[in-house]
């Protein structure tokens, strides 16, 4: 029997960016833009078995509320089991362009940091500019984008909407993955 996050990477690709959870390297070099004293509320898409998540919850404040956007019907009940005790983390299966309505049903206006590790190279093209529209706009003027990618083909995508603060190639994760970290363009873009 293949372990859920490999079959799950089998049953949809578009969905499970990779066949094996991130290191510990990639896990680090995510979160280590974050200003965990500062943030009072962090989304993440696509947290499947949770490796970010974990690290999130290790290092939030008490009183910062964790979103968790997760479209895998099998993942969001694991980590709803996961997490069952945790005040301040949601977990909420919808995808990442409806995160506004989840927030604002929360009472929360604006996110300060969005951790994305959607496959973008898989999700269809609007999808992709919907997700990154969206965030731009639920995320406060001084917050961030954080993107974990395997490839770098999509920055021009991502610079249409942010401008890039900072990028880093962790070697040590299979696949190797880029960690992008932007701030949001304030300029409207002109839709495609």
């Amino acid at each position: 029997m293949l372990p859920p996050f490999v079959e799950e990477f089998l049953r949809d690709p578009s969905t499970v960016g990779s066949l094996i959870p991130s290191s510990r390297d990639l896990t680090g070099k995510v979160v280590e833009s974050i200003d965990f004293d500062r943030a009072a509320c962090i989304v993440e898409y696509g947290p499947g078995t949770g490796v970010f998540t974990d690290e999130l919850i290790k290092r939030r404040r008490a009183d910062t509320v964790l979103v968790l956007m997760e479209v895998n019907p099998r993942f969001c009940e694991q980590l709803r089991e996961r997490y069952a005790g945790q005040p301040g983390v949601h977990v909420i299966e919808d995808s990442a362009d409806k995160t506004g309505n989840h927030l604002a049903r929360l009472g929360i206006e604006k996110a300060d940091y969005v951790v994305c590790g959607l496959p973008f190279t898989s999700l269809s093209p609007r999808l992709g500019w919907r997700v990154l529209e969206h965030t731009r706009n639920i995320l406060a003027s001084d917050g961030q984008l954080i993107l974990f990618q395997y490839t770098l083909q999509n920055t021009r995508l991502f610079e249409k909407f942010f401008r890039p603060l900072k990028q880093d190639h962790v070697l040590l994760n299979l696949p190797p993955a880029y960690v992008l970290v932007y701030a949001p363009n304030p300029e409207p873009v002109p839709a495609e």
